[in-house]
């Protein structure tokens, strides 16, 4: 992940900025919960571990995208953890700082007044701390830190926000902004508004991008050509928003993205 691709947040510096979606989809809502039009996996009943495993696996091999059949099962709903709405809207706008930071949009002092003032900075990781106060910042680590921009695409998403998220084979398209507060204002509001999106969604979301992270992983090891113009960069961010929101680990810090 050490390409520098600061094209992908060349609009930050509007004053009222939001995420769009990188696709277009239908929207419904059931029970007041966000869902969108999945092709992939079925609406009218809940999958358990090895069905959505299953159909995950059929999807892929028709991209002829390889799958291994012993790869582990992602939890299904009688298990699933989830991290709360307003837990993620706090952290959706803690990262939204972050990446004006990176693309010097905002000083690191600006954005810190910024989240204790609005009661955020606890949700502000260690190691965002770490990177907020050091005054060396490098450019690498604010490339790092800019591709985060795949992990805020993924929590708004999770907030239906954006409405689906597009095959991982290019970076998200944000030229089209909507629903996040202005960077000066109080997100308290719309923290508070923040509504999870149906988590049958999530649940294959995450299944899936775990596929199809072993894929890229079993490919670059070994030295063949990544499957179906997938990008490594994207996958490894969005599998790490997913497992966040699926409690892989409690911190934030903490979370890998096993394959």
């Amino acid at each position: 992940m050490m390409k520098m691709r600061y094209d992908i947040m060349i609009c930050l510096i509007t004053s009222i900025l939001a995420f769009p979606s990188c696709g277009e989809i239908n929207i419904v809502k059931h029970n007041g919960k966000i869902m969108s039009t999945q092709n992939i996996y079925p609406r009218d009943h809940k999958l358990n571990s090895q069905e959505r495993k299953d159909l995950t696996n059929k999807f892929l091999e028709g991209k002829k995208i390889p799958t291994l059949s012993n790869l582990p099962l992602v939890e299904d709903y009688t298990v699933a953890r989830f991290r709360d709405e307003r837990e993620i809207a706090r952290k959706s706008v803690v990262l939204y700082g972050l990446l004006f930071v990176a693309h010097k949009e905002k000083s690191a002092q600006e954005m810190i007044s910024y989240y204790k003032k609005y009661d955020l900075w606890s949700s502000v990781s260690p190691n965002e701390r770490q990177y907020l106060e050091n005054e060396n910042r490098t450019s690498q680590e604010d490339n790092i830190m800019s591709w985060r921009i795949e992990c805020l695409n993924v929590l708004l998403w999770s907030l239906g926000s954006v409405h689906t998220l597009a095959f991982p084979t290019e970076l998200c398209d944000f030229s089209n902004y909507d629903n996040l507060p202005n960077i000066n204002a109080d997100p308290t509001a719309w923290i508070n508004n923040a509504r999870l999106r149906d988590t049958e969604e999530i649940l294959n979301e995450t299944d899936l991008i775990y596929r199809l992270h072993w894929a890229v992983r079993d490919a670059s090891l070994n030295g063949k050509a990544i499957p179906a113009n997938l990008d490594q960069d994207v996958i490894m961010e969005r599998h790490f928003a997913l497992n966040w929101l699926v409690m892989y680990a409690d911190e934030w810090d903490d979370i890998t993205t096993d394959t």
